[in-house]
Parts: C-alpha cells; structure tokens; sequence
C-alpha cells in the first residue's frame, strides 16, 4: 500500500496531453558547490568505504557512522541523566568537592555513576567531532545547508565548554591548571573589578562564590543544547532524533563496561601553591591547556577568536558563492496539478503547497523555498508530470535525450543496456569519470544523474518500452549521502510501496534494478550489472549471520572504546616553569591625595539641606601603592594604580620571584603614601613550590606558605 496515495486525477494523463514545453533544453551544469571538492572527496572516499566495511556485518540500522547525530543525542541523554544523579554523593564546594568522588568506591554504584557520566560525554565528544568531520567531508555545510554547519560548530562548543567546567567541579589538579588558565583569559576581559589571578596563589583565597558560578553554569548550560539542536534540525524534513533502540542499548552497554573496567578517579587534590608536573589529563575535553599554559591572556582570546571565525566562516570561504537560479530546484506551475508528492519526498522541507496562482481547479500549486533548497533533484523524481526538477538537468529534456539514443540504437540493431549513475559516488559532477564507470560497468552506456533519488519510475517504464535491455540504477554507498534519502526513496517507488510507483505492466521488472556502489568491493557492481543484462535476478546482500554480527560488534566496541579511554587518561606534562617562586599578592588603599576645598556659598544663600553644609574635597582620588620586593639583597620596586573610575578604589596586584631551592631573605615594603608596611623573615623555597604572602587592609601580612 503506497505511504501517498496518488490523486484522483490522473496527472501524467493531463501532462502528456500538455506535450513536451518548449523551453525544456536543459543548460550547463552549475559550478562546484565548494573549493578542494578532490581532497575533500578523498576524505568522504575513505569515510565511506569504512562505512560498506562495517557494512558487510552490521546493517545499517545499527552502523554508528551512519547515525553519528543520533548517537550524539543518545550520549547526550546518558550524561545528562547520570549527571543529575551525581548529585546524590556530589558535594558542590572548593573545601569538599575532591573528597565527595574520591571517597567514592570505584566500583560502588556512585563511582559507576561518575565514571558512566565521564565516559558518556567523552564519547559524545568522539561522536560529535566525527560528526561534524563527516559533514565537512561530504561538503554538506555550502548553500542552504550553511545554518545548520554554524549551529553545529556553535554546539561543539557549548558541549566542550559543558565539559570544561565540568573537570573545574572534581578540583584536582587538572582542574587546578584549568581554572588558572580561565581566569587569566577572564582577567584581560573588563570582567571583574580586580584581577583574579591573584587570588588563586593560595587554597585559602580561591573564592567559593565562583566555584558556585561554574557549577551552576554546567547545570544550567545543557538546556541551551535542547535549544540549539532545534536550530541544527531546522531544515530538514525528517531528523532521527536518537538512534535505533539497539544501538542506544549497545552504546550505553559499551559505557557501563568502560566504567567497569577502567573506573574513572580523581587526579591528587588541588593545592594552589604546588605545581603539578607530570598528570594524565582527559584530552577530549582538556586540550587546550597545552596551547593556553604557553599564551599570555590575550593570546589565549586571539587563538580562540581565530580558530571559531575559521571554522564558523567555512560555509563563506571553502563554499563558493552560486547564484541560486543556477543549482535550485525550479516550479512549471502549468504542469503542477497539486499530488503533493515533492513536499512530502524532499529532504529539506524546501517545497510547500501554496494556493493556485494560476486559475487551474485544483487546490495548490508547489513553492520552492530558496532559503532551503540545495538542488538534489529529488523532487523531480516524485514528479511524474515532470513540473518540478532542475533547470540544468531538466527531467523532459534528458527523458527526450535518453529516449532518442534508445530508439537510434534499436534501429541499429544493438538495443542499448543504460546505467545512470549518481554523480555523487564520484564526488560531484565536476569529478564524475565517466570512461572509469565504462569500464566497472562494461556492455552499459554510462550517464551521470545528480541523485538515484532523481530518477521517475515513468522515465524507466519508458526507456525499456522503447527497446533498453536493461537499466541500471547506481546509488552511492555513503550513509552520508549528499542529497540524503535519494536512495531511500528509489528503491520503495520501484517496488511500488511509493508514489509515483513503477508500473509492472508497463515494462519489465527484470530489466530494472538499483545498486549501491561498493568502493571495496567493485566487482559486486559489475556482477549485479551482468546479471541485470541477461535477465538474471540481481542478488540482494546475505543475511547477516547472528554471530558475525556479535563478533563485529564486539570487535569495533573494543576499538572504538580502547582509543577512547587511552586519550581519555593520556600522560600530560604541564609546561610551567618547575621553578619555585615567591608571590606576594596584596590589596591595599593608597592615601587621599590633597585637593582644594570647594568654594561654598553665602549662609544666608545656602539652600541645601543642613546636614549637606558642609565643605568638600575637591578631588577624591588615592595615590598609588609603591611595592618594594628584596629577595637576597636583590630589589624591584613596582607603583601600581588605585581602581575604579575615579580611582578612588584599592590598588590591588601580584608580583612574582623566582627562587633556587634553599633558603633565602625576603623583606616586603608596602608604601600606601605617607605610612608603609614592611615585613621580612626567611622563606625556604622548593621546586614546584610557591612561597605566597598576602597582605589585606586589616588582616596585615599573611604567609600562606
């Protein structure tokens, strides 16, 4: 039974009433959607053979490369649901933060529950990054397809962000580095009213009231995805939200088995005055630390501002600029008599029926939306009174082409075997080799075509009464198709489950077939196209065997989660000086600075209030603070600023010595104005150490270490 029901009126009789339109001489083919499309082919080329691979055992309901979107939505949901129950043991404070997980058992449920969410959104990182290279890959980010490109690299980001503050929240050392390196990219930012920095030089100063910020934005920023994804989704008809229940379940299993074998654990507490040297890290998440503990604060917002305008501007400098008449999809309104079926086929929800503009009794008429169309050309396919296709490679002026080469070869005596290729198993028009397909597919006169989805069963049913011995139909293998359900669509209207349907009492089902190219296996092509020739029945895939496909799944888990747990923990070294350092960090108020007093006037003229009669300082501006650091007879000295937009506030700042192991003198002046602080006292460095003293307007002199 047909999913669309043809209409009542039978439109192909009413279109060929019509005749051929004149103006149906078809034109050259549009320019490349994108620059490199070669090496971005070579790329999708290798992508797709590691697809038919996987394929030969698993079907493709369950390949995970053929729903890496989905799987990343299922992760999602994985680490959402096992981040909300970490709440149960999870204590969100800078004092007890570390010991709530350490004190976890590795394997008691809240240590398998932390190590399910770490695991979890460490493969969704895994799944989202091969997402979005296979995107790039199949060039599915130029034209229409530029907004979900950009709202997907804007929910790369907020997934890395997400995970980001998330390793914050254990307050180890990982966290130590990364909070470091935070807020000195926080601290060039006119953010806070002092700088930070300072403040993370000891356990005792790191402020709680921010760890609460960090915490509350990994709670709160998830919901932003949700938001997001509808973005992502916007354009296209039909999103597969999750993945196949039995992928969801082996995906989830496979994490529960990580977290089983190799639980995850904190790195050693965090301790604002060591350095740590030597750690594992999670690189899925924590690589940038070994880019941003080598930059500056502006360096860190340079490298960050250059690497998201690079990859968010893709669709504008690797797409090329095409006039969009040249490539879209394109409405004969004379010849649409309302079926329907393009608005129901096409990928993108680019076409909608809107009301008759032309006085014709029928309901609609069919609209391209140019904001939405790629120009697939399946539409043309759903339409077998040929008023909607492409321009370029309109379906009436090839059907004539193809129709007059059929009937010249069957006068010659020779009745010709056709094959129409998708384009896109090359990689694109521009690339299609047809003497190559010539010699894969040999008796078979090779024509290109932009979809298998392209294809009008009307047009097959013709080509084979007209003599063709046979006509085979070529889709590409890639899951990631280019114009996506081409190959969906084709084979349910040859067998008739979808309209237009081919008709068995029009032409020959044996001299019909469609084929998926496999890059692996050539040979199986030719195979299937010999057959087709002498009328054999083309032979579908074997049935996957319950152990083979066990042993596959099993084998490409492994794999996948071997390489996942090995960056997951992988040896970092931090690149910091293992030097020792004194710091001496300090808040202080300068001085006022003396100013006139402001002129008042007459008594008996003073209108003011009483308690407002009464002289004020001119100015009220403090003086800067001078420090004076001597470490073993070695001195600087450094005036630092008052803040604020007066500078009327503190003058707050940090100054930093480095130290050989021992012990050495330190004398500390802090001159406010008139009246100074000094301290001094011998301090015994270490390396990796640092040696902190703090100075706070009523608290005095502190050594924190």
């Amino acid at each position: 039974m047909s999913l669309h029901p043809h209409p009542d009126v039978d439109c192909e009789v009413l279109a060929d009433a019509m005749g051929p339109s004149p103006d149906a001489t078809g034109s050259k083919p549009p320019s490349p959607p994108v620059r490199a499309a070669r090496l971005l082919q070579a790329g999708n080329g290798l992508m797709t053979r590691l697809d038919t691979l996987l394929e030969r055992w698993l079907p493709r309901e369950v390949n995970p490369l053929a729903h890496l979107g989905a799987a990343t939505n299922a992760m999602l949901v994985l680490a959402t649901l096992s981040g909300v129950l970490m709440l149960v043991w999870y204590s969100a404070s800078v004092q007890s933060a570390w010991t709530s997980l350490a004190d976890l058992g590795p394997r008691s449920l809240g240590g398998i529950v932390r190590s399910v969410h770490r695991y979890s959104s460490d493969l969704l990182m895994v799944l989202v990054l091969a997402h979005a290279l296979r995107t790039f890959l199949a060039r599915k980010f130029a034209d229409a397809r530029w907004l979900a490109w950009v709202s997907g690299i804007a929910l790369l980001g907020l997934v890395w962000f997400i995970g980001w503050t998330g390793y914050w929240l254990v307050w180890d050392e990982r966290a130590q580095l990364l909070a470091l390196d935070t807020i000195r990219g926080l601290d060039v930012l006119p953010v806070f009213g002092e700088p930070m920095l300072r403040l993370f030089a000891s356990d005792r100063t790191v402020p709680s009231l921010l760890f609460f910020v960090v915490f509350f934005l990994h709670m709160v920023l998830p919901l932003g995805i949700a938001g997001g994804l509808c973005l992502h989704l916007a354009r296209l008809s039909r999103s597969q939200l999750l993945p196949d229940g039995r992928l969801s379940i082996w995906l989830t299993g496979a994490v529960v088995a990580a977290a089983l074998v190799y639980p995850a654990t904190n790195a050693a507490a965090a301790q604002m005055a060591v350095k740590p040297g030597l750690l594992t890290m999670d690189w899925w998440y924590l690589w940038p630390l070994a880019v941003t503990a080598r930059l500056s604060g502006g360096g860190i917002w340079l490298a960050t501002l250059l690497a998201t305008a690079g990859l968010m501007t893709v669709p504008w400098w690797l797409a090329r600029r095409r006039p969009r008449p040249v490539f879209q999809a394109k409405v004969n309104i004379s010849r649409c008599f309302s079926c329907t079926l393009c608005s129901h086929d096409c990928p993108f929800g680019a076409i909608t029926m809107v009301p008759r503009t032309d006085g014709k009794p029928f309901p609609s008429q069919a609209q391209i939306d140019p904001d939405r169309c790629i120009g697939c050309g399946i539409c043309a396919g759903a339409c077998d009174t040929q008023g909607i296709g492409l321009e370029w490679f309109d379906a009436q002026h090839v059907t004539r082409e193809l129709e007059g080469l059929v009937v010249t070869e069957v006068g010659r005596g020779a009745p010709p075997a056709l094959a129409l290729v998708c384009a896109q198993a090359d990689g694109g028009w521009e690339l299609f080799d047809t003497v190559a397909w010539a010699r894969r597919l040999p008796g078979y006169i090779v024509r290109p075509i932009p979809c298998a989805g392209w294809i009008e069963p009307k047009l097959v049913e013709r080509l084979i009464s007209k003599g063709a011995t046979a006509v085979l139909i070529t889709g590409c293998g890639s899951s990631e198709a280019f114009c996506k359900e081409g190959n969906r669509w084709l084979p349910a209207r040859l067998n008739g489950t979808r309209e237009p349907a081919f008709r068995p009492n029009r032409a020959d089902p044996r001299k019909v077939a469609h084929v998926n190219l496999d890059p692996l296996r050539p040979q199986l092509l030719t195979a299937a196209a010999a057959r087709l020739r002498a009328q054999d029945p083309v032979q579908t895939a074997p049935a996957r065997g319950r152990i083979g496909l066990w042993l596959t799944g099993l084998l490409v888990t492994a794999a996948v989660l071997a390489g996942l747990l090995f960056v997951s923990d992988a040896p970092f070294r931090n690149p910091a000086p293992a030097a020792a350092e004194f710091v001496f960090s300090f808040s202080a108020r300068g001085d006022w600075l003396s100013g006139a007093t402001a002129a008042l006037p007459r008594p008996e003229e003073d209108k003011r209030p009483v308690h407002m009669r009464t002289a004020q300082p001119a100015k009220r501006t403090r003086l800067p603070v001078t420090v004076r650091l001597e470490v073993d007879g070695v001195v600087q000295e450094q005036v630092f600023q008052p803040k604020g937009l007066k500078s009327d506030g503190a003058s707050v700042g940090e100054l930093r010595v480095a130290l050989t192991p021992g012990a050495h003198r330190v004398a500390v002046s802090l001159v406010t104005g008139e009246s100074s602080q000094q301290w001094q006292a011998e301090v015994v460095a270490q390396a990796r150490q640092l040696t902190v003293l703090s100075y706070e307007p009523g608290h005095g002199f502190r050594l924190e270490r």
